[in-house]
């Protein structure tokens, strides 16, 4: 997407139009507005003018709820529930912030922006069901609830996968928010914040939302082919068909899921590497035989994803 001045403060004008109108019945707090102000804007660069509609919808259809609780374990989170209301199941979506009024300035952008990406890559084909189970979508991965009570049974291996690469884009709608610090804008209120918040980024934006130090996810996070083939898989909501196509793809079977569980795996080992004292040694020979592992996976995948 071409930026220049005009184009800038046209975002902007469409963000603080759909906030101050579509989204009034929500009563956010003056400074959530402001944020939605500049972290809508930035979505619509990430995924183009094209996504622009199903950008808005998202703000619309997924509401903020700020809990005044002090619940340290998950400061932020994206909730998709189902919901029986007469004879029909509705799906509820949200998004709680926890602490909000103790939260840095990035600290909270980060978390706004973490679980709208989050919502907007769940919004398409976002609901499946068999006899037992209702199977709701985020990302890459289903969370799955009992027909009978709706009770939350667990979520697929694939979190971590979905995890890694949700991170990656917050860091690249936040570096995008930025960015717009290079632009005359109009706002004066949004020019001081957007030059707040680059007074707090020096270069890249990193976020600490998931800290996955595994070597396995620094090259998953680093190999563009694979991360952008997923991202549109996952933007789409096509992912029924994801094992079948990477294993078409490195022309091995079961290779996607081998990827899924070397992931948890790898990430298992560091916790407990971290925890213990005894056989630390061992722990990593098997982080880095796994490591060995996924990277023969990943390498197959980009040399053959050219050829098909």
């Amino acid at each position: 997407m071409n930026l220049n001045d005009k184009t800038v403060n046209e975002l902007f004008n469409i963000s603080i139009s759909y906030v101050d109108n579509t989204l009034k019945e929500y009563n956010y707090d003056e400074d959530i507005v402001h944020l939605l102000y500049i972290i809508i804007p930035a979505f619509i660069v990430k995924y183009g003018l094209d996504s622009k509609n199903k950008i808005l919808k998202v703000f619309k259809q997924v509401p903020i709820v700020i809990k005044k609780n002090d619940e340290q374990i998950l400061q932020a989170y994206y909730a998709s529930i189902p919901i029986q209301i007469n004879d029909n199941i509705i799906i509820s979506k949200h998004i709680v912030i926890n602490l909000y009024k103790n939260k840095e300035l990035l600290e909270l952008i980060d978390n706004i922006v973490h679980e709208y990406n989050h919502a907007l890559n769940s919004l398409e084909n976002d609901v499946k069901t068999d006899d037992k189970y209702i199977y709701l979508r985020t990302g890459l991965t289903y969370i799955k609830y009992n027909k009978t009570d709706y009770v939350d049974s667990g979520k697929d291996d694939a979190y971590i996968l979905e995890e890694i690469i949700n991170t990656k884009q917050t860091e690249e709608i936040i570096d995008i928010i930025n960015s717009l610090n290079n632009y005359d804008i109009n706002n004066i209120k949004i020019k001081n914040t957007l030059h707040n918040i680059k007074y707090f980024i020096n270069d890249k934006y990193k976020s600490s939302a998931y800290a996955l130090q595994s070597e396995v996810c620094k090259t998953l996070l680093s190999n563009n082919t694979l991360i952008s083939v997923l991202s549109n898989i996952r933007f789409k909501g096509n992912i029924e068909d994801i094992t079948y196509f990477f294993d078409n793809i490195t022309g091995i079977d079961n290779s996607y899921n081998e990827l899924i569980k070397i992931l948890n795996d790898t990430v298992k080992l560091e916790e407990e590497y971290d925890k213990t004292k005894l056989f630390k040694n061992s722990k990593i020979k098997k982080i880095r035989m796994l490591y060995r592992r996924a990277q023969e996976i990943i390498d197959t995948f980009n040399r053959n994803y050219h050829f098909k």
